[in-house]
């Protein structure tokens, strides 16, 4: 009836503005090309999909870029809350900072609004994460349902939704390229054979899930810069596993670090039995409390929770080999659509529990702040790096301190008589500081967490762990440090150390340059690729008012002739770009040792480096050493297969590097590689690579005692306990070094080594083995009962001669994660002496 329509069209429009525009919003399946569960989403449709809801929901969602990956992809968060909250996000995120006194004023304790931050597919080929986040986003834009709307009236959500678009888009473009057009979930099929590299990593092949402390990637950088800007009270990180796993949720299992709180532990249970009431409801299968733990303090849980958040690890069976549908072991089908559903209802549970208990939350994260700042845990209040150190070793230590908002100062006046655990010794002892050195205080903030990174020894309660067990970064940097019972205040601010400019009236007959870092060899990395003469020193000598020891660096003027107009303003600008002090020398004649015209001074040849990859290389591993070339020392390579190992491509280099993996070279390869080597070649080999060529090169490994009789029987129930005494998960080890050797310039009598292999070789006789354990070695971290015997009086890292040319190999990996920032000198060496 006429009369009928009017005030029926009135009802329409009013329910509709009341609603706001927020009903008209397209689902992912009505915008995407396919609907979510039968595709993998390419990360630009992604995007486009965020950027499509940031643009006709703004009263609900705010988006931000925060960076791009190295291969340009955008970063980005999407933040969701109440329309009256997002009118006032800057002040509660100032607030919220404000609580955890890394802001000046006092904070609004009223109403208080928790910050949830869900992260989703940091591996790559873990894709329900990123493809779960486009329908969680329209939930939380479109808010249409009563209890999320609820919820948000006191909770900000923060969604990453991809925090590895490379890796992503590797994998999902992959599967896109192969799949077939009707799924087929039986295993064999190309669909579930991801090639190598696989998308798990991002562009350098890094585990970005170990990268959260290290910050060594630039997705990792840009992200934790945005996550100190917050500082959520809860995270949660979603992940894929193997395809026959039920889901996994918090609360975790042991080890648990010891500076993670009670509360943190009883919330994470909190928030598993929140999740266990809908699985439950729906019979889905889940376990808790195994396999994931909260130790090592680099990954996408255990950095949330050494910065007072609640974090936790989600993982949903799937991974690379679940394509889009996959029979599992029972017989059941795993589909997309399905782990899309499970990481869908454990978001919106976590932020149902968060919302529920924002008080609870909001409080025990002020405590948490207060307690860091007043009463900090641990016996150590106190962590100086001595003045004496490489300074850009310094610099660098201090700027991934800074970029996590732990505060650094100097000592500032000189104290004497102080009681400190000495790194370099492992012992306590009395010292002198200096007011130069470096002070990091634990009365701070960020305490808990600056206790996590400098103690020495992290109390492992249970040795079956996930990780690397021993990471203390006096250790990782190879720095003269101190951890102190009492507290010390910085009288004086820290600065960064800056090389003074070298100024000269006239032309120096040479330029020198001492060894004590890394920064030395980026520097000689510059000179080298434009053609230019550099000498090191085999001998300490006296030049001006300067001692240099073995590995110093000379640039003369007579070796340089053909730069002679510009080789000054070459050299210094290298060392400004390196931030290496120059010492012009204005005579070739040695206060102290040989002149420059004795054979004590060697030219350094100039690399033409390959390094192997393929499948049979370790992707991660490939990926640290591809880095450290690339971003770190700054330096031309070439990457071949390990199929164009041949006599005629070897010929183009002179420097061969093998990342740790299983390589089955044939044995003509096996033989042109021998040659190769003969007529001065330099083969690399890291970790596992090592194996490969033992035998060519006469290492032998080392022999292991048998087993007693009783040793041999094992209950079935404790074969995974047992198995860890011949286990290495990762641990520190002090070695002996030879200095004077090539491999050992610039460096101490002492390296600690992070110790990740178990694989043991006798000292060689015929060679030289410039670092290595001794018979009463220290260690720091878990080393199974049988091995660490076993590694008394062994090689870490040697060199044998074989006719013109040397094999260089290091049993553990001298850039693991690009984190062990000690190696970096110890690999170039390897590659420049």
């Amino acid at each position: 009836m006429p009369s009928v329509r009017p005030p029926l069209v009135l009802v329409l429009l009013l329910l509709f503005a009341q609603s706001g525009f927020s009903q008209a919003l397209q689902t992912p399946n009505e915008f995407l090309p396919h609907r979510l569960g039968e595709q993998f989403t390419p990360h630009h449709l992604q995007v486009d999909y965020f950027q499509y809801l940031a643009a006709n929901a703004p009263a609900n969602m705010r988006l931000q870029q925060y960076g791009r990956s190295n291969e340009a992809r955008p970063l980005q968060i999407a933040i969701f809350s109440s329309p009256e909250n997002l009118g006032r996000l800057e002040a509660i995120r100032e607030n919220n900072l404000r609580m955890a006194g890394m802001l000046d004023g006092k904070p609004d304790l009223n109403n208080p609004v928790v910050i949830v931050w869900l992260s989703m597919s940091v591996h790559g080929n873990e894709a329900s994460g990123s493809e779960c986040s486009m329908e969680l986003a329209w939930r939380l834009a479109t808010q249409n349902d009563p209890n999320l709307r609820e919820w948000l009236k006191n909770t900000v959500v923060v969604l990453d939704p991809s925090l590895n678009p490379d890796g992503y888009d590797r994998y999902t473009h992959w599967n896109r390229m192969v799949g077939n057009l009707q799924n087929t979930p039986e295993r064999n099929s190309r669909e579930h054979q991801e090639p190598w590299p696989s998308g798990r990593t991002n562009h350098y092949h890094f585990d970005l899930n170990r990268d959260w402390a290290w910050a060594s990637q630039t997705e990792t950088r840009q992200r934790v810069t945005l996550y100190q800007r917050w500082l959520p009270q809860v995270h949660a990180d979603l992940h894929e596993q193997s395809i026959n796993s039920p889901y996994y949720f918090a609360p975790a299992a042991e080890p648990t670090h010891k500076y993670i709180s009670n509360w943190q532990r009883r919330f994470q249970v909190d928030i598993g039995r929140n999740h266990a009431r809908y699985f439950d409801e729906k019979g889905w299968l889940y376990f808790t409390k195994e396999v994931f733990d909260l130790l090592y303090p680099s990954y996408g849980d255990t950095y949330p929770m050494f910065n007072g958040a609640i974090g936790m690890t989600y993982e949903q069976a799937g991974n690379s080999s679940a394509g889009v549908a996959v029979l599992k072991e029972g017989g059941d089908t795993l589909t997309l659509y399905d782990r899309i559903q499970h990481h869908l209802t454990t978001s919106l549970s976590t932020i149902e529990v968060c919302s529920k208990n924002s008080d609870k939350i909001v409080q025990n994260f002020r405590e948490y702040y207060e307690k860091s700042l007043q009463q900090p845990q641990g016996e150590y209040k106190s962590f100086v790096i001595r003045e004496n150190n490489d300074p850009n070793t310094v610099n660098k230590l201090c700027e991934l301190l800074q970029l996590h908002g732990i505060r650094v100062g100097r000592v500032g006046a000189g104290l004497s008589g102080v009681k400190a655990f000495d790194y370099a010794t492992g012992k306590e002892s009395s010292v002198s500081l200096n007011p130069n050195d470096v002070l990091i205080s634990a009365y701070q903030p960020k305490s808990t967490f600056v206790q996590a990174l400098f103690e020495p020894e992290p109390f492992l309660s249970d040795s079956l762990t996930y990780d690397i067990t021993a990471w203390a970064l006096p250790f990782a940097y190879g720095l003269d440090a101190y951890a102190i019972k009492e507290k010390i205040e910085a009288k004086k601010p820290y600065t960064p150390w800056v090389a003074p400019e070298a100024r000269v009236a006239a032309p120096p007959y040479a330029w020198c340059v001492h060894r004590g870092g890394f920064a030395e060899n980026i520097f000689l990395g510059k000179l080298l690729p434009q053609g230019l003469m550099v000498r090191y020193a085999t001998k300490p000598f006296d030049m001006s008012d300067q001692h240099f020891t073995e590995g110093a660096l000379i640039i003369m003027r007579g070796d340089n002739r053909a730069h002679a107009a510009d080789l000054d303003k070459i050299v210094q600008q290298a060392a400004k770009e390196s931030n290496v002090e120059l010492h012009p020398i204005f005579s070739g004649y040695a206060n102290s040792g040989p002149d420059f015209g004795s054979s004590a001074y060697d030219f350094v040849r100039k690399p033409q480096i390959a390094i192997i990859y393929g499948e049979e290389a370790d992707d991660n591993a490939y990926g640290h050493l591809w880095f450290y070339l690339e971003r770190e020392l700054k330096f031309p390579f070439s990457a071949i297969s390990s199929g164009k190992i041949n006599k005629g491509d070897l010929l183009r280099y002179n420097t061969l590097i093998f990342a740790s993996g299983n390589y089955n070279l044939s044995e003509r390869q096996l033989n042109d590689l021998r040659d190769w080597v003969r007529q001065g070649g330099r083969l690399i080999a890291l970790e596992d690579a090592v194996k490969t060529f033992a035998d060519a090169f006469e290492m032998k490994t080392k022999s292991e005692s048998m087993p007693k009789e009783d040793d041999h029987f094992v209950p079935y129930a404790s074969l995974e306990r047992s198995r860890i005494s011949s286990q290495l998960p990762g641990a520190i080890v002090k070695a002996r070094v030879d200095n004077t050797h090539p491999l050992g310039f610039g460096l101490n009598t002492q390296y600690f080594s992070l110790k990740t292999s178990a694989d043991v070789y006798e000292l060689p006789s015929r060679a030289k083995a410039s670092i290595f354990l001794e018979s009463n070695y220290t260690s720091y971290g878990f080393i199974g009962s049988k091995i660490k015997p076993r590694l008394q009086n062994t090689p870490l890292v040697g060199a044998i001669k074989s006719g013109r040319g040397d094999f260089v190999y290091f049993v553990d990996s001298p850039v693991f994660r690009s984190f062990w920032h000690s190696g970096k000198a110890l690999l170039a060496n390897a590659i420049f002496f």
